[in-house]
């Protein structure tokens, strides 16, 4: 039985530090950690299950706050563009947000084995796709040291500089064997873009907090906002007294469903009609180059976390990197996705008079205390040493430990109560 969260005993303090390093580092990666934070406020806090997910949501806003803050201000490697993409946002937040509400649906009435066993998969493919990106960077970033050591050496002898591209050349084919010839031709054009002084050179004056996407998503909150207190819950009664799982309680779900459609379909209008970023290079990111791909992604990847009880961040970063978007960003991305799907989750639990006050604001400020602090921390590191790739590698070790804590809270559970973990729910 779980007690109220101060004073903390022995064992509930190592738990709180263990919760500050690996929300830490899952902040980092842009995966929010609520796959982490359940089962280790479940098997070391003693929380049941639906408590646990209701706590997450708390932390998951919080960590989000935390990490918007250190992100707010932080460009794209190589450019003056943010680090946070807001035209991929404000594209797939609308159906991110629908499709995560269909998965919450499913959730609540399949057995919690099932949605568990799912977000053990995700985990494991998320792992593996991280860490194949993280050692083709590595490899990268280590050929391209040595050849800048090399360069130096051979300007110092008065060698030509075709001489110095051929000795780099040496490395980058025993990668290209390894990694493929595309990967390693995409990693080396980025490297002569950044190599350049793109701060000296003509480009538009970016916007670190564009106010027009702001007030988009803002939009988009108020109404999805106003969608829900006029549906109400089993225990927020309606503004105007909608009946609980009635005819006109679902009819307004679905038109809150319909009105996230409808902001897709504007944004990706927008985006069409806009002029081509002239910075944007061939073998760039470009949202405008497939936003119905991308807009069909995030309503899956949405009904996924919702049923697998995490945020988009699991499932839409590995997505990100694997459509060539770049460590860092598609990190600040999936993060600034987790700060309103979060909300809402909150949102919801906290009309429906079942948020745990308490329990949310301490852990809900370990999970902001690791987002500022640790999360902070490894991106100075990342910079200092120039290192993009020790973001892929903290991702595969969050993803891995996320698979191993949730695989035993699995069988911890089936062990002293396996009535809990197969018994079907309800929607209503």
């Amino acid at each position: 039985m779980h007690k109220s969260p101060l004073p903390p005993t022995e064992r509930e303090i190592w738990g709180s530090v263990l919760l500050v390093f690996l929300l830490g580092m899952c902040n980092v990666g842009g995966m929010g950690g609520s796959f982490l934070a359940s089962p280790i406020l479940m098997i070391i806090f003693n929380f049941d299950t639906i408590p646990a997910i209701r706590t997450t949501y708390c932390m998951s806003l919080c960590g989000a706050i935390g990490n918007f803050l250190t992100n707010i201000r932080s460009r794209k490697p190589g450019s003056r563009k943010p680090a946070i993409d807001y035209d991929v946002a404000v594209l797939c937040i609308p159906l991110l947000i629908s499709g995560a509400s269909i998965g919450v649906i499913a959730n609540s009435f399949l057995p919690p084995i099932i949605s568990l066993s799912f977000l053990i998969l995700l985990c494991l493919n998320s792992f593996f796709k991280c860490l194949r990106k993280a050692i083709a960077q590595y490899r990268y970033e280590n050929a391209e040291k040595k050849a800048m050591k090399v360069a130096t050496a051979m300007a110092a002898e008065g060698v030509t500089a075709s001489d110095t591209n051929n000795s780099f050349s040496i490395d980058t084919d025993i990668i290209e064997e390894d990694l493929g010839k595309d990967n390693l031709e995409n990693n080396s054009k980025q490297t002569e873009m950044e190599a350049l002084n793109i701060e000296n050179a003509p480009q538009p004056n970016y916007s670190l907090f564009p106010l027009k996407r702001y007030f988009e998503i803002l939009i988009l909150l108020c109404i999805v906002v106003g969608f829900l207190l006029l549906r109400g819950s089993k225990a927020f009664t309606s503004v105007v007294d909608v009946e609980f799982c009635g005819g006109l309680y679902w009819m307004i779900y679905v038109f809150a469903m319909a009105s996230c459609f409808i902001f897709n379909c504007i944004a990706q209008y927008k985006l069409k009609k806009e002029k081509p970023d002239p910075t944007i290079r061939p073998q760039d990111f470009d949202v405008r180059k497939r936003p119905v791909k991308l807009s069909i992604i995030s309503f899956f990847a949405g009904i996924m976390a919702g049923f697998a009880g995490t945020g988009g961040g699991l499932i839409l970063n590995p997505v990100f990197l694997d459509l060539g978007m770049t460590g860092p960003v598609a990190a600040a991305t999936s993060n600034f996705f987790v700060l309103f799907t979060a909300f809402i989750s909150v949102f919801q639990t906290a009309i429906g008079g079942t948020l745990p006050l308490d329990n949310g604001l301490y852990f809900g400020s370990l999970s902001f205390f690791g987002a500022m602090v640790i999360a902070s921390t490894l991106k100075c590191f990342v910079k200092r040493y120039n290192r993009t790739s020790l973001i892929l590698f903290l991702l595969c070790v969050v993803t891995m430990s996320g698979a191993l804590v949730v695989g035993t809270y699995i069988g911890y559970r089936m062990m002293i109560d396996p009535e809990s973990m197969t018994n079907l729910g309800t929607i209503c």
